[in-house]
């Protein structure tokens, strides 16, 4: 095998630390080989700032309350780093071992309010839709927020059609490291209008902010942070 995973065949220790270990923003996050993590991270915390900033307008001193949804969460970063501002964090992620490691680095952080899921977003949402929903009415909280941070491949747009048919999902932050790829597909049917052939029968989102992050020095790339409303 030319790629294979941690589960196809696993990875031996030959010598060292079985993980790396990384500090963002006064959370430590312990990461391990199968795990995606920003390897720039003094811009890392540029970007997690940024992305906490339109999740939470209202400034993440003030605690807002509400769920926020991670989707491809990886090693947990972004959800924990926010977790103080809202009621509870759940995050997806298709990585078994990065799962392990988000569950892990909650508990080295103290942070009692994250759940995370290991599987495909595409089957996870719809199944969890319904009872986040039921959750938030009986909390009354400040509602559902929804942070997105795929691949260079974008969501799968049964993820995108989840988020869109989601009437309690009011803002949406998507961090895209290939904007001009697969990604602008996801932009397009989550703007676009009600498509029942496409089953995108939900209200559109509209964009409103969109942030570079310059992960990639001395490159052509950056990551793009934008900022969905409805």
């Amino acid at each position: 095998m030319t790629r294979c995973d941690h589960e196809e065949s696993p990875y031996q220790l030959l010598y060292g630390q079985a993980h790396i270990h990384e500090e963002l923003l006064s959370f430590k996050f312990r990461i391990s080989p199968d795990a995606f993590f920003q390897v720039n991270t003094a811009a890392a915390e540029v970007l997690f700032t940024v992305a906490r900033e339109m999740c939470f307008p209202e400034g993440v001193a003030d605690r807002v309350g509400g769920t926020l949804l991670d989707v491809c969460c990886g090693t947990g970063a972004i959800g924990i780093t926010l977790s103080p501002a809202v009621e509870q964090v759940v995050g997806v992620e298709l990585v078994p071992q990065a799962v392990e490691d988000a569950r892990h680095n909650a508990a080295l952080n103290g942070v009692l309010n994250c759940q995370f899921l290991a599987g495909k977003a595409e089957v996870i949402l719809p199944r969890i839709f319904p009872q986040l929903s039921s959750s938030e009415e009986g909390s009354g909280g400040g509602g559902m927020a929804a942070l997105v941070n795929p691949a260079r491949a974008g969501l799968h747009y049964r993820v995108v059609r989840a988020l869109r048919n989601q009437p309690d999902v009011r803002r949406l932050v998507y961090v895209s490291c290939k904007p001009d790829g697969e990604a602008m597909r996801n932009f397009i049917e989550l703007c676009c209008p009600p498509d029942p052939q496409k089953k995108l029968t939900g209200e559109a989102f509209t964009p409103r902010v969109a942030v570079p992050i310059d992960m990639f020095p001395h490159t052509e790339h950056c990551e793009l942070v934008l900022l969905f409303e409805r």
